[in-house]
């Protein structure tokens, strides 16, 4: 009995030991995968190439500011392994996880994106920057409006009155406080002084919908403007669409401007194209946004790049963070 309880014994010391073996391993194996993760830029590594998709106005202003047209539309001419991306949230969610990612992203995202924006030919990304016209990477929100109203009186005098709204004091201050860069000058009215023009907004419209649309960039403006304005023109139902710049002419005036998906005005974050020929008078200029081109906020190796340090990682000239120093 007693041989036997020893041997019981010893088995329960020989567990016990090679139980704080497991631990010790497990110890020291999470602390070396903790140190894996924290490692430090390393500034060899490959760059990551994060792009929109070709129906982007985002994408537009970013490739014509940096002069390479044939990539506005074109996929083919960029470095090998790019990735795309669907929109202004996705392409910082992307960079963000990515310590070795460049993207780029309107300028009313950055604040909030958890990115580090880059200097563009040594000029900041700012908004007095872009009004002074010394930074270069910028682009223009605008808006179209349908041509055909058959049928929709009343959604056409209401579109009307909230084009108007957009250029009155009150409509520009709403625009800054979404980070849309836009002058408020002297001369501007406010609504109050203009809102006898447009008798429809003393009606009840809280049972008319307007459709909105377009661009997912100048989304966060549009919003903010016709959920302000709907109470001052009859409280209409307010619904938005956004899905880019390309569905801004599409559902307005294009192939799908009597489809499920119409619009009743539509928004882009470029400047209209040939192919998008808007009738005389339903379409104008809202305000100026400006591309940054982001980095993650781990990557502090470059702050400023030119204008041919951005082509060239894009083309796929530069491969390399350890290139660009």
């Amino acid at each position: 009995m007693k041989k036997i309880l020893t041997v019981f014994m010893t088995l329960m010391l020989f567990g016990l030991a090679a139980c704080d073996s497991e631990t010790t391993t497990t110890s020291q194996t999470a602390t070396t995968t903790t140190s894996v993760t924290t490692d430090a830029f390393d500034e060899t590594s490959n760059i990551t190439v994060y792009t929109r998709d070709t129906t982007s106005g985002t994408r537009d202003a970013f490739f014509s500011g940096i002069e390479f047209d044939d990539a506005v539309a074109d996929n083919s001419v960029l470095v090998t392994g790019y990735v795309e991306v669907d929109g202004n949230g996705s392409m910082i969610s992307s960079v963000n996880n990515d310590i070795y990612g460049i993207g780029y992203i309107s300028l009313s995202s950055l604040a909030e994106s958890g990115l580090n924006g880059l200097s563009f030919e040594g000029v900041e990304a700012t908004e007095a920057n872009v009004l002074n016209e010394t930074y270069g990477l910028k682009r223009p929100f605008n808006y179209m409006t349908r041509a055909d109203w058959t049928g929709m009186e009343t959604e056409r005098q209401i579109v009307e009155a909230f084009v108007a709204y957009m250029t009155t004091v009150d409509g520009k201050a709403t625009i800054q406080n979404r980070s849309g860069i836009v002058s408020i000058e002297t001369e501007d009215p406010s609504w109050d002084d203009i809102k006898s023009q447009y008798p429809i907004c003393e009606s009840d419209n809280s049972e008319i919908t307007i459709y909105f649309g377009g661009s997912t960039s100048v989304e966060s403006v549009a919003r903010a403007l016709s959920q302000e304005f709907s109470a001052k023109c009859g409280n209409f139902v307010v619904e938005h669409n956004h899905t880019g710049s390309g569905d801004a002419y599409k559902r307005t005036q294009g192939s799908e401007a009597d489809g499920a998906n119409k619009l009743h005005i539509g928004f882009a974050s470029r400047a209209f194209k040939d192919t998008e020929p808007g009738a005389t008078d339903t379409y104008g200029f809202i305000c100026f946004d400006a591309v940054v081109v982001v980095v993650n906020g781990e990557n502090t190796s470059i702050t400023n790049l030119t204008k041919e340090d951005v082509k060239k990682i894009y083309d796929g000239t530069t491969d390399s963070w350890s290139d660009l120093g």
